[in-house]
């Protein structure tokens, strides 16, 4: 399957558009202005190159789309272990949302229920079997718990007036929800040829946005903002729920790399399919004529006398 090569491209856009999207915060942001890239090319790079990873993995996907798809949850414990790292930092998010002084009651409930069935997800890449499968309305819950997160940072960069706002994290969001949505489907058992390809694409495109996204948030959590001249620097507080947000992002990054790396594994062994053998084979008839064909060998002949009578 083609798109078992889009870790290539996506290791490029990670070390091309990732160093200089770090560099800028780390040389320019704060107060070390003489970095021979400006700030808004620096970004310009890390975004452009996610594009181009996005239309590179489009071009794949359509490359595979005649390839019929059925393949079920398989053992990787190494997956489910960073599923069950991820689902640890969701469940321990709500909670910390929900004993803070104004807890965001809708989101405390969604952070826990999603982060509970995607622990049941991490389940299924320790044991190999698909309990979702008799219960498919619960895989919806973790695009639903994505779903309110975004709508929630999306709410909080509306009431802020920077003028160089980064919205790298909100891209990266958008994104793992469209990851989880089709990882959703393909746990249901809804158009897995879809559900495989299109998990795959979104799923490595989150990749180079949620770590460079979470290492930028770390930076400046570890790192004091300075003023610099044309540049709005965002002051990012060293709390428990950013530390266990970016250790989530960073766990589930992994999580979606060693997931589609298994299902596109399975999809190349699986047995050809019949979209794949569209062009039946037709007997080849002989070329040789009736009276060219191979006839039973004659009876031998009998060199022998017949038996003398006895005298």
């Amino acid at each position: 399957m083609k798109l078992r090569k889009l870790w290539i491209p996506m290791v490029i856009v990670t070390l091309i558009g990732g160093c200089a999207k770090i560099s800028d915060t780390v040389l320019n942001v704060y107060g070390n202005n003489g970095f021979f890239l400006d700030s808004t090319v620096c970004n310009g790079i890390f975004i452009g190159s996610v594009v181009l990873l996005l239309f590179i993995g489009w071009g794949l996907s359509i490359a595979d789309r005649k390839k019929e798809i059925q393949i079920a949850p398989s053992k990787n414990i190494l997956c489910g272990l960073f599923g069950f790292l991820a689902s640890v930092a969701v469940i321990s998010q709500g909670i910390l949302n929900l004993l803070s002084d104004s807890p965001n009651i809708v989101n405390c409930i969604l952070a826990l229920t999603g982060g509970s069935v995607l622990l049941f997800e991490s389940c299924i890449s320790f044991t190999g079997q698909n309990g979702i499968a008799k219960m498919p309305v619960l895989s919806l819950l973790v695009p639903v718990w994505c779903c309110s997160r975004f709508v929630t940072l999306f709410g909080e960069y509306t009431k802020k007036s920077i003028l160089a706002t980064e919205m790298f994290d909100i891209i990266a969001v958008a994104v793992l929800l469209m990851f989880l949505f089709y990882q959703s489907m393909f746990f249901a058992g809804i158009n897995l040829s879809a559900a495989v390809r299109r998990s795959a694409i979104y799923g490595t495109l989150f990749i180079p946005l949620g770590l460079v996204v979470s290492i930028d948030l770390l930076i400046k959590m570890s790192m004091p903002s300075h003023a610099v001249a044309g540049i709005d620097t965002e002051v990012v507080l060293p709390t428990l729920t950013n530390i266990l947000s970016c250790a989530g992002d960073i766990a589930l990054c992994v999580y979606a790399f060693l997931f589609n790396r298994t299902n596109l594994k399975l999809v190349e062994e699986q047995p050809v399919s019949i979209a794949d053998t569209s062009v039946t084979e037709t007997p080849v008839e002989s070329s040789a004529s009736p009276a060219e064909e191979e006839e039973p060998p004659a009876p031998p002949e009998n060199t022998q006398s017949a038996e003398q009578p006895t005298e």
